[in-house]
């Protein structure tokens, strides 16, 4: 027993022992340091801006990067001894933002870490997989020089593709001039396209076109031709080069070439940013910038980009000796904070307050107060205008909306036949907005965004620098309407509406100030070659079963 508690009793002292031991040769860690140049990096949507961060250490380090299942971030290196640099870049971003982690552990060091953020995409992007959003224009029949083709360096796999086709007789401002739109308009902001040039025939008058429109007075362009003889020698143009046009085309006029590379594929940026509320515009290629301008406006101009290939003059020498066709990837918008927000087709804000009269016509023979009847009828609870009528509304008018509904026949193809409304300047020939029904020509028919089917009129929808609109409608009862509004700025903007739905909007610069409308409706038979392509087959009636009229309450001038 003794013996037992003298082992015991040996146990506890070597334990003892052993613990005090090995608290007094503890190993003591040295904190190794370990320093970062910052711990938040702001990358914008676009960026092709590669940033930094330097790593101060004396031992291994290595990255670790957490994107949360994504894969658009590029880090490199991610291992290193020392003292090192990381480079870091982002990939466009299409989706909201985005963050990720980097994570830096070096060896006895504190981990550092460095948040990444992405801002989210705000733009809109139009990939060419198909027409949404967009608007053919320029169509004639026969041919589809607008179609969307596979291609394998674009990036959805899908290329718009345009052509124009050789000759005399398809150059000018009746010639072959294709192009696609945006229904949106947009104001400030970046619009990139990414194009494929090829080489035209040499001299052709023939262009690509990536442009902004607002009207004539508010356009900016690029355009891509093979250029004149004498343009080609002045700018050292060689054989595979084309020439680049960079443009604005008033307020203030310049236009500028540079060669580029034919055969190849290019970005093209124009920027438009505000400065004292005008806009600074600048032209740049593949990066490279080409122009930069303060315009004389600001996003009182609004625009609609476009994608095109015309056969324009002033282009080269001589009429296109060949197809001539470009590729188009993508049309993308991006705006700033400031930009105003874009116009979308078909969407009208609340309609103003106002006062409405209403003409029906069950009296007949009755011409309401206020209107002359030049030929027409009053029959049947009906206004009867056949070839050559007109009913005119003698007070001045400006903003408000104008309806009527209209009974169409039906009208034989190319028949100079038109019937429907028009509101006119009565101080000047060239301002109108005016909402026409007609058969069309077989290029009025081919022209449509929707392409009418056998039997079908076409509403014809129209203002100067808007050119014609043309919407498929059956004969029968219909009500029009053209609603003429002011906007922040003072100035017309017109809707055309067809049985309630809107069909088409667009935005003009000038104000009641400076023109003054009267009103009326009427039927034209057998004139310009605007109205159709062969005389009428007979005496066509268009009746009208009411007009409505409402005046805006606006302070015109």
């Amino acid at each position: 027993m003794k013996l037992r508690y003298l082992y015991l009793a040996i146990g506890v002292l070597c334990n003892a022992s052993l613990v005090s031991c090995g608290d007094s040769f503890k190993e003591k860690t040295e904190i190794v340091a370990c320093g970062i140049s910052t711990n938040a990096l702001t990358f914008g949507v676009s960026s092709t801006e590669v940033q930094t961060v330097d790593i101060t250490s004396e031992a291994a380090w290595e990255v670790a990067v957490d994107q949360a299942g994504g894969n658009w971030l590029t880090v490199s290196p991610l291992e290193g001894t020392g003292n090192g640099t990381l480079t870091i870049s982002a990939d466009k971003n299409s989706g909201p933002k985005r963050s990720a982690t980097l994570t830096i552990a070096a060896k006895g060091a504190e981990l550092r870490t460095i948040t990444i953020i992405q801002d989210g995409y705000k733009g809109t992007i139009y990939n060419y997989g198909d027409f949404t959003g967009l608007q053919k224009t320029g169509l004639v029949a026969g041919i589809n020089p607008i179609t969307i083709v596979d291609n394998d360096e674009c990036e959805d796999g899908k290329a718009l593709r345009i052509y124009t086709r050789p000759g005399k007789e398809y150059e000018g401002t009746n010639g072959d001039r294709f192009k696609v739109q945006t229904t949106t308009q947009f104001g400030s902001g970046r619009y990139e396209w990414r194009i494929y040039v090829p080489k035209f025939g040499m001299n052709d008058r023939a262009s690509i076109g990536a442009f902004l429109y607002f009207d004539d007075g508010h356009e900016l362009d690029f355009e891509i031709c093979s250029g004149t003889a004498a343009d080609r020698a002045a700018h050292s143009a060689g054989p595979d080069d084309m020439l680049c046009l960079v443009t604005s085309q008033a307020n203030p006029f310049f236009s500028e070439f540079t060669p580029i590379k034919a055969e190849a594929w290019h970005a093209f940026v124009l920027d438009l940013k505000l400065e004292n509320k005008k806009y600074l515009a600048e032209w740049s290629v593949d990066g490279k910038v080409l122009k930069r301008a303060q315009l004389d406006y600001g996003e009182e101009a609004y625009f609609r980009a476009i994608s095109s290939v015309e056969n324009l003059y002033g282009m080269g020498d001589h009429a296109a000796t060949q197809e001539n066709y470009a590729l188009f990837d993508y049309l993308e918008y991006v705006p700033y904070d400031y930009s105003m927000k874009p116009i979308v087709e078909g969407q009208l804000p609340p309609e103003p307050e106002g006062t409405t009269v209403k003409w029906d016509f069950e009296e007949a023979g009755f011409v309401p107060v206020g209107w002359t009847n030049n030929g027409g009828t009053i029959a049947d609870g009906n206004l009867n205008l056949s070839n050559g009528n007109n009913f005119v509304y003698g007070p001045e008018i400006g903003a408000g909306k104008y309806t009527w509904e209209i009974d169409v026949p039906l009208v034989g193809v190319g028949e100079k036949w038109l019937a429907g409304g028009n509101i006119a300047a009565t101080n000047a020939e060239e301002r109108s907005f005016s909402m026409f029904v007609f058969a069309g020509t077989e290029n009025d028919r081919a022209a449509c965004t929707i392409p009418p089917v056998p039997g079908q009129m076409l509403v014809r929808c129209y203002t100067e620098s808007m050119g014609v609109y043309g919407v498929p409608i059956d004969p029968g009862k219909h009500t029009l309407t053209i609603d003429l509004r002011l906007n922040a700025d003072g100035a017309y903007w017109a809707a055309w509406i067809i049985d309630g739905e809107v069909a088409k909007t667009f935005t003009t610069w000038y104000t009641p100030a400076q023109f003054k409308f009267g009103f009326s409706i009427m039927t034209f038979a057998d004139g310009g070659g605007w109205q159709g392509d062969k005389p009428t087959a007979k005496t066509y009636t268009a009746k009208y079963d009411y007009i409505e009229y409402k005046k805006y309450n606006y302070d015109e001038e």
